[in-house]
């Protein structure tokens, strides 16, 4: 009866969460439309080639490689490649990692390769060719079934996962699983722990002292240990039962604002996180979290106050929760490279307006480009000067783009003085965006990790 329950409980569920579907199928399998919602997308509505490197120049890629500073960015090229296809869901991030490798595998497997899960030459050759002779990636409707998607779905919507429900395990769901039960945890300490049994007398059956029943002591079995939530990411029957409905779970605790940090900010970051208004939960309600509270706000159409009340959660922790286009930050920077400048847009409550500045650049050569894309920045890369150990020089204030790729000043042998100026406003560099020393100093001190940087042609 109880497991007949759960399954009627989970239909119900399933039915009233709206899930992106995985099946994609012609252009929109080819060219990411429905992978809008990723950290990397293409800008364009159609495959140019431009977010590809040159013919032929397709040095062998393998699990652990990374892309290495102003140099060519290989990996975060094919990454992009992958996730128009389908193949690849995390971010463009220049690591060949084991998401990449897997993504390769499968689109090797698909189009008559060799699975090796190496990108070689005839891999790369074959995947940046034209569109309509590749296999995209197949469609899998049962991994939005089952216990994992409403785990996700569920945990998500009250403020444990930030990622996308997906039907599919990884770091962040086993985090999230963690995160839930430490939570609880602290505010019951007998969540998901099995009571010790007791012990029953039972008669002697020697019957000593005549009819008199003895009572012989039974020895106790040891109880299993019980599993540590900050380590264990199992999904348990405790969990289920609060997954499921079997128990309620309270969606308001406390407010927060401005100012505050520990559990119930990182709830509500996490929640944004999900709904795409804050990048990077951290626990700390700060300037970030302040910008995104009140996108919320306005757009669900709540007072816009910034501060996490008890009818803000209450919306926040629905699913009637309205989801923001993009994240929040104070800017917004766009490399124009068929301009050779970089434009900054500014946040202003409701959408990034301007820009507000365009700073003058030189982006990659044609042989060794700049990435078309849409990414979340890595932020300041060290401290004022930053040596490139591949070309032995030097620039002040490099900021970390995607992979190898960097905003960074011009070049000297030494690290003293001040770089040129000149030499801006054309294509130059191995990948990187180079700047005025003013404008790298500019976007170090004012973009803070995450910081959306869109690079089009």
């Amino acid at each position: 009866m109880r497991r007949a329950m759960r399954i009627l409980l989970a239909a119900l569920l399933m039915a009233a969460i709206s899930v992106p579907a995985l099946a994609i199928s012609g252009q929109e399998a080819l060219f990411g439309t429905a992978d809008g919602a990723l950290s990397v997308q293409s800008d364009s509505d159609s495959y140019t080639g431009a977010d590809s490197p040159s013919d032929g120049q397709y040095p062998t890629l393998k699990l652990g490689d990374s892309d290495g500073a102003d140099s060519t960015a290989y990996i975060v090229f094919m990454q992009n490649r992958l996730i128009q296809l389908g193949y690849l869901r995390d971010a463009a991030d220049g690591v060949y990692g084991e998401a990449t490798q897997d993504a390769v595998l499968a689109f090797q497997r698909n189009n008559n390769l060799p699975e090796t899960g190496i990108a070689d030459s005839e891999t790369q050759r074959k995947l940046y060719s034209d569109p309509s002779t590749l296999v995209a990636a197949a469609s899998d409707s049962s991994m939005f079934g089952g216990e994992l998607t409403r785990v996700q779905s569920v945990l998500g919507q009250w403020g444990f996962y930030g990622g996308k429900v997906d039907g599919i395990t990884g770091s962040g769901t086993d985090n999230a699983v963690r995160t839930f039960k430490s939570y609880m945890t602290a505010l019951n300490p007998g969540f998901g722990v099995t009571p010790t049994p007791v012990p029953t007398a039972t008669p002697n059956p020697n019957g000593m002292f005549g009819d008199m029943p003895v009572v012989a002591d039974e020895p106790l079995t040891t109880p299993a240990p019980t599993s540590d939530p900050l380590t264990d990411a199992s999904i348990t029957p405790a969990v289920m039962d609060y997954v499921d409905g079997y128990l309620p779970f309270t969606l308001y605790r406390k407010t927060v604002s401005k100012g505050d940090s520990g559990d119930e900010v990182l709830r509500v970051q996490t929640r944004l996180k999900q709904l795409n208004y804050l990048y990077d939960p951290d626990g700390s309600f700060g300037e970030l979290s302040d910008l995104a509270v009140k996108y919320f706000q306005r757009k669900n159409g709540l007072p816009e106050t910034g501060i996490a009340d008890e009818a803000t959660q209450n919306v926040l922790f629905s699913v009637r929760a309205i989801e923001s286009e993009e994240y929040i930050f104070p800017y917004k920077l766009i490399v124009d490279v068929s301009d050779q400048k970089v434009h900054v847009m500014q946040w202003l409550g409701d959408c990034y307006a301007g820009p507000v500045n365009s700073f003058p650049c030189a982006s990659g050569k044609k042989d060794t480009p700049t990435p078309i894309g849409t990414y979340q920045a890595g932020g300041k890369t060290g401290d004022e000067w930053y040596y490139f150990k591949e070309f032995n020089c030097y620039a002040k204030w490099a900021y970390h783009i995607v992979g190898g790729v960097l905003f960074h000043s011009n070049t000297l042998s030494q690290p003293k003085g001040n770089p040129s100026n000149g030499g801006l406003g054309h294509r130059a560099s191995h990948g990187c965006v180079r700047l005025r020393v003013e404008d790298a100093k500019w976007i170090y001190f004012n973009c803070p990790e995450g910081t959306t940087v869109v690079v089009r042609d």
